[in-house]
């Protein structure tokens, strides 16, 4: 009995001594100003929000689009990089002409003198004549589309090529407008048919592709480079469209997180390195999120 009563008096004790150090520390503790605080800042126990996307960018799985691809029975594909498939049926020709003249004039002054009569007397006899010619050139000039804006040479053609093997690399069948096109000219003139760019243009890449895909380029501040793209999906066959998108090259926030890379950090160690904006990576997403776009409008 005597046991537990002591048990009962030490643990009383105890409670008590703790009471009194908890009173003391918070009697003892530092003032705070309001100004120490993160004002206007997300709680740290709440997740800050997601910034926002401007593009519909979406992941890229290879396997599926794959097999969407090959059940499509792999359409040609013809990419038109930074050209518009426009309403322009056809090349107006304009007719001009020019007239030179040319005039030459030239004159001979014939002087004699003679003796009369003790006086000298100098007369001239004068002589001239003028040719005239005049050439006429007709020509003829063809009205083309016009060009749009883009980034410098050197940026656009890595973001060209990074776009292009990023598709061909995931066994898509693509077709060079210029070839097809030089290809059907050679032929018509060959049979002394005239020749319309716009439509030899239509002739090639309905006859050699399955499927359109337009590219355009175009001024945007926020965008890694500076730079976004428009893509069009069109099936030639109807002339539908499959899938369009506005890509700025960002990584599509639900995609597969990439393998981190680290770099020397030079405040010793090392860090992770952040995404690489360079143009042919920029470029290579922009493909892959296009070849999502198709892998989706095949697989329907």
């Amino acid at each position: 009995m005597k046991s537990f009563r002591k048990a009962v008096l030490t643990a009383a004790a105890a409670g008590a001594l703790s009471l009194a150090l908890a009173a003391n520390a918070q009697a003892q503790a530092p003032h705070i100003p309001a100004s120490a605080y993160r004002a206007g800042e997300p709680d740290v126990i709440t997740r800050a929000p997601e910034p926002l996307q401007a593009t519909d960018a979406r992941p890229f799985h290879r396997a599926a689009f794959t097999a969407a691809y090959a059940r499509a029975k792999r359409p040609a594909v013809a990419v038109l990089w930074n050209r518009e498939y426009s309403d322009m049926l056809e090349q107006n020709t304009l007719s001009q002409a020019r007239v030179d003249s040319v005039q030459a004039r030239y004159g001979e002054t014939i002087g004699l003198a003679a003796q009369r009569r003790g006086l000298g007397v100098a007369y001239g006899e004068a002589a001239g004549a003028a040719v005239a010619s005049t050439t006429v050139s007709v020509g003829e000039s063809k009205t083309s589309q016009a060009r749009r804006t883009g980034p410098v040479e050197r940026t656009d053609l890595q973001m060209r090529a990074a776009f292009q093997q990023t598709m061909a690399s995931a066994g898509v069948r693509l077709v060079d407008r210029n070839v097809v096109m030089r290809s059907l000219a050679a032929s018509k003139k060959t049979r002394g048919q005239e020749i319309d760019s716009q439509q030899i243009e239509a002739e090639a890449i309905a006859s050699h592709a399955q499927v359109l895909i337009e590219v355009l380029t175009t001024r945007d501040a926020a965008a890694p480079l500076g730079w976004s793209v428009f893509v069009s999906i069109k099936r030639m066959a109807d002339g539908v469209i499959l899938a369009e998108g506005y890509l700025d090259g960002e990584q599509p926030k639900d995609a597969p997180a990439p393998r981190v890379k680290f770099e020397a950090d030079p405040n010793g160690g090392y860090r992770e390195a952040p995404q690489s904006n360079a143009a042919t990576d920029v470029g290579r997403r922009m493909g892959e999120q296009t070849l999502a776009r198709l892998g989706e409008a095949l697989a329907r």
